[in-house]
């Protein structure tokens, strides 16, 4: 394992005891002058520029060293002065980030940051800032489309920027896949119109690169595939001058799935359908033809991308697929022998999902290359978190987020206990499928990473409470402590959040709205009440210090729109009592209650910015340069949301999302139009074509069973269908006071 440990430039085995932090605030900053005229070009250009985008007020006051001496980096300071050493420039923005969160009391996140309660203080006393875990890993291939298919230039460098705050060092670039598929396929002599046929849209690209699906949401424009290529540039550049690594795309095989077998020298694996889509196929990885085809491959990729890269993404028969006669162990040979010989001192990263790698598949991988990313989805304290992938390194990864849903979810129990003790774990992976929900659950992550022992939960609360609102008020803790006691403690393997029947296809019977999820309460909603009140407690007591702060605004929002979709599976269960009673009058009564519920949860969401879907599509757009092309980027981010296909699937609703919009024109608007066909039937002017079917089936997820309702109604479907190219009314400024909706819904009758 010695190339792996120089790859991964381990920290020393022996944490350094953390000093306690003794700080002092610098008198003045006048002083400073002299001592700020350098006379040398800095050694750390790239913090230095980090410090000064996202801590302006900063920018003059810190100091980087470095010192290969320094095993793990020391915060010191000297009058005004603050200095932090550590062994290159990565590590030095790391420590800068352990700074900001633990010392100076500066909050970044998806949903807000905050720098109310900062203070520029340096250390009386050295701190050493504990080491990191070696690999720390950033992106599921699904969070680059969930999630980053709106995230532009801008965005994209803030978060880098944060990222390297956090200790992430290797992170999944797939932005300019499509010129490289482009270019690789032109010199196949493949045809242009079958190419543009071949590459889809960003927001369905995480599934073609994983061998799921080709074209959704395609063609795309040729400034669009440019455009794209460019910020996958811009992306691989400034990770570079973070100190971190990209994970660029391996070759595993993959060709379109009617790529002509005539000529080439080699078998093509025909991998079926995939809900529906035409798989890509696969060209055998032990055919003679491979290794030329691959070498085509990683001629283009680190063309457009203008660098090699020591790690890269690719897995085979991911979900599925037709294996055929393949020799897996051989198979793993020949696509490791072609990446190596691209990049010589690089690692394959293999995802464990669903079955796969395939142990046949791990004995062919060479060893000193080869790391696996554990996707555990169990992040329940009960489950162990040790695993055996043939012996080969493993980086445990987080799965909180299934398709980017909107609901309170985090596993924080295995997170605080997930130490050097109870794992072997050489890292930490950021494997959401969806991001920018759960803040506290996220910020718990990144303590993860710089901590390796059992992370104090008193400790970490108050941290984050005084960064993330600025004050550890009483009533704010006792809405954290609900939360990370409650809610935040998942007692099984979950797919992610309990979802909320609002976003669900309408019937009186749903408890879930995708197809694959756990609809089991596992918490107590009652509790999640009490720390929404105490969240709007501490903001009556603190007043405008707290309530002017977004992050205070979005997390008091979140509870309240998680309270409403909690009461919504009281309501809904009363609307099919008064339905099965033949009741009309309490059936319009409690339909109207149910309907309710959903116009304050948009009103909830209002008072946001980070629930607004007009906010979301206008960063889309941006990453697109004519108005036919912002157009598409729109309306397929709108079709992933809802229906995901553009027809009506068992894909429905995967995607769904709590955003204002969504709440007000879309979720609203079908279950309008189910409880007036159900006022109809029960009134008996409806007919069985009106109604539609609904059915229960059985589908199979990682090779379990999972039930789920099948509805099919004509009307439901029209809405469904219309939504992604239908005009509604967008918001990119949030409205509202959320001190006076969360009042209202908060002190709304208890169901």
């Amino acid at each position: 394992m010695k190339k792996i440990t120089g790859i991964l430039i381990c920290a020393a085995a022996a944490l350094s005891a953390t000093m306690t932090v003794a700080c002092k605030e610098p008198a003045s900053a006048s002083g400073t002058q002299k001592e700020q005229k350098a006379a040398e070009p800095s050694a750390t250009p790239a913090a230095d520029a980090l410090v000064k985008r996202l801590t302006p007020k900063f920018a003059k006051k810190v100091k980087f060293k470095l010192s290969e001496k320094a095993e793990t980096p020391i915060i010191s300071g000297a009058g005004s002065r603050l200095t932090i050493t550590a062994a290159n420039e990565r590590e030095c923005i790391r420590a800068y980030g352990y700074y900001l969160r633990n010392i100076a009391h500066v909050h970044f996140s998806w949903n807000g940051d905050n720098s109310s309660g900062a203070r520029f203080v340096v250390p009386t006393k050295k701190i050493t800032v504990p080491a990191a875990l070696p690999f720390n890993y950033a992106y599921n291939y699904c969070t680059l489309s969930y999630t980053g298919a709106h995230w532009d230039k801008k965005r994209w460098e803030r978060e880098l920027d944060l990222l390297a705050l956090s200790g992430y060092r290797y992170v999944l670039v797939t932005s300019g896949l499509e010129k490289v598929w482009q270019e690789f396929l032109r010199e196949l002599e493949y045809p242009e119109d079958k190419i543009a046929q071949f590459i889809p849209n960003p927001a369905f690209s995480a599934w073609w690169n994983m061998g799921n699906l080709e074209g959704e949401g395609g063609p795309l424009s040729q400034k669009l595939i440019d455009s794209e290529a460019e910020l996958g540039r811009f992306i691989v550049q400034r990770l570079g001058e973070l100190g971190m690594e990209p994970v660029l795309q391996g070759y595993v095989g993959f060709l379109p799935h009617d790529f002509p077998q005539a000529g080439l020298n080699g078998k093509i694996l025909h991998q079926g359908k995939w809900c529906g889509y035409n798989r890509p196929a696969v060209l055998q990885p032990t055919s003679e033809a491979f290794p030329g085809i691959a070498d085509l491959w990683y001629k283009h990729l680190h063309q457009v991308y203008g660098t090699t890269a020591k790690a890269y993404g690719g897995d085979l028969f991911h979900e599925g697929g037709n294996k055929g006669d393949t020799n897996l162990t051989e198979a793993a040979k020949m696509v490791q022998a072609s990446m190596l010989k691209a990049s010589p001192e690089s690692v394959w990263l293999l995802q464990a999902w669903g079955g796969n790698p395939d142990k046949r598949l791990l004995d062919g991988c060479d060893r000193e290359h080869t790391i696996i990313l554990a996707l555990n989805k169990n992040l329940s304290a009960k489950s162990p978190q040790k695993f055996n992938y043939n012996n080969l390194p493993y980086v445990w990864c987080e799965l909180a987020n299934f398709g980017g849903n909107t609901g309170m979810y985090g596993g924080v129990e295995v997170l605080e206990n997930l130490s050097s003790e109870h794992t072997d774990t050489i890292g930490i992976g950021l494997i959401s499928e969806g991001l920018e929900t759960n803040p506290l659950y996220y910020a718990l992550v990144t303590e993860r990473i710089n901590n390796r022992g059992i992370i104090n939960r008193e400790k970490f609360l108050k941290n984050y409470a005084k960064a993330r609102y600025g004050s550890t008020h009483e009533q704010l803790m006792s809405s954290l402590n609900l939360i990370m006691n409650g809610i935040y403690k998942p007692d099984g393997i979950r797919e992610g959040c309990l979802e909320s029947i609002l976003c669900a296809r309408p019937n009186l019977s749903a408890t879930k709205a995708s197809t694959w999820s756990n609809p089991k309460m596992y918490y107590n909603p009652a509790e999640v009440e009490r720390a929404a009140v105490a969240m709007l407690q501490a903001g009556k007591e603190l007043g405008a210090p707290l309530t002017k702060l977004e992050t205070y605004r979005y997390d008091l929002a979140d509870l309240c729109r998680q309270v409403l979709a909690d009461r919504a599976r009281v309501q809904l269960a009363r609307c099919k009592a008064a339905y099965d009673k033949k009741d009309r009058a309490a059936f319009a009564k409690e339909s109207a209650a149910f309907l309710q519920i959903i116009r304050d949860t948009a009103e909830v969401l209002r008072c946001s910015r980070f629930f607004l879907l007009g906010d979301y599509l206008a960063g889309a757009e941006n990453r697109a340069s004519t108005p036919e092309d912002k157009a598409t980027m729109s309306r397929c981010l709108k079709q992933l949301f809802t229906t995901w296909r553009t027809d009506v699937s068992v894909l429905n609703d995967y995607a769904h999302r709590q955003y204002a919009e969504l709440m007000q024109h879309y979720y609203l608007e079908r279950w309008k139009a189910y409880f007036e066909l159900c006022s109809k039937q029960l009134d008996g002017t409806a007919s069985a074509a009106d109604m539609g079917t609904t059915e229960k089936q059985v589908t199979t997820n990682n090779g379990e069973a999972v039930e789920y309702v099948k509805v099919r109604n004509p009307r439901l479907d029209a809405i469904d269908t219309a939504f992604a190219t239908s005009k509604i009314p967008l918001l990119t400024k949030p409205s509202g006071d959320i001190m006076k909706v969360a009042e209202k819904v908060l002190s709304a009758p208890k169901q």
